[in-house]
């Protein structure tokens, strides 16, 4: 039997350590917001990256680390009394590294970077996060360019053919426009929001669908997620190919989000579709109904959360407001 669709957030407990950040254990004020630091690749220029980020104004920094790597910590944590690093004991999805900063700190924003991109000096100021949270957004993305300053589409349009779903990358160029998901996990997340729709699904292993199945749950239970064009991340590098490919990850994202029906303002997966879902999925009929049911309960547990389904939601679905 596969893993148990998580019903209440990070509900799967990660042993991990941290260093540094000691002004953070046991205060009193709490903090207001807080930088969540992702990690892949090499790690590029640590110290400059943390200098950078420090010098725009933050005073609470998470970096989850990637690996136990830790020869530069000492001289790190020395330079950087307020970044915390985080490492966890076990390999972790995106989603499950989000979740664990989320757990860390009790500030009401979070924001969500990669430590291969950097925020444009200056361009992120007190009236762009107060903006943000006049919007009570559950996500605000930011605009994203690649290491030569060119724009990144990351305005991520759902779409349905017939039966089949996809995405539609384009640019933004208006600001508040509308987006299925933040593109590559980055933006400024409401913790609260989070925490409430339960935050990323750790059995969706695939980042694309990952990101996807928290985003399309968030604008199915009545939330949404808008492109501020004030808000910018420039990568260092090139932006990491998403891979779309339709699998395990994808199946658990269908069951969620695309499978469920509303009667009467309440969320279920009619029994009908099991014979499609079996035929499409590849898999024998034992584990089919397993999967199948495992995604009913789910959707009967939160069968009040849901105002809309997949389809209401693409068919008005307008990506230029």
């Amino acid at each position: 039997m596969t893993n148990t669709i998580p019903t209440t957030f990070n509900e799967r407990k990660v042993s991990h350590t941290i260093i540094g950040g000691m002004q953070y254990r046991g205060k009193d004020k709490p903090e207001d917001f807080c930088v969540l630091v992702l990690n892949r690749g090499r790690k590029y220029y640590r110290q400059l990256f943390f200098e950078q980020l420090l010098a725009e104004g933050f005073t609470s920094v998470i970096s989850i680390e990637s690996s136990a790597d830790v020869s530069d910590m000492e001289s790190l944590t020395g330079k950087f009394p307020q970044v915390r690093f985080l490492f966890p004991q076990e390999k972790l999805t995106v989603g499950e590294m989000i979740n664990l900063g989320f757990a860390e700190t009790s500030a009401p924003y979070v924001m969500v970077l990669w430590n291969d991109t950097r925020i444009p000096p200056g361009s992120f100021t007190e009236r762009v996060l107060e903006k943000i949270k006049q919007e009570h957004l559950f996500c605000a993305a930011p605009v994203l360019a690649n290491v030569r300053g060119e724009a990144v589409p990351n305005q991520m349009v759902p779409s349905l053919n017939g039966n089949r779903f996809s995405t539609e990358q384009l640019s933004c160029i208006k600001n508040k426009t509308a987006t299925i998901y933040p593109y590559d996990f980055m933006g400024i997340y409401s913790r609260n929001k989070c925490m409430q729709l339960g935050g990323f699904d750790y059995t969706i292993q695939n980042p694309y669908w990952q990101n996807l199945d928290f985003g399309f749950r968030a604008h199915l239970w009545g939330e949404s997620i808008r492109i501020f064009t004030s808000f910018r991340i420039h990568y260092e590098g090139e932006p990491p190919p998403e891979d779309i490919s339709v699998d395990a990850s994808y199946r658990q994202f269908y069951l969620k989000n695309l499978a469920p029906e509303l009667t009467d303002g309440e969320a279920a997966i009619p029994c009908k579709l099991f014979w499609s879902y079996l035929h499409n999925s590849g898999l024998n009929p034992l584990h089919a109904w397993q999967h199948f049911s495992e995604a009913r309960r789910w959707t009967q547990l939160n069968k009040n959360r849901f105002i809309t389904t997949a389809r209401t939601l693409i068919e008005h679905w307008e990506p230029f407001i």
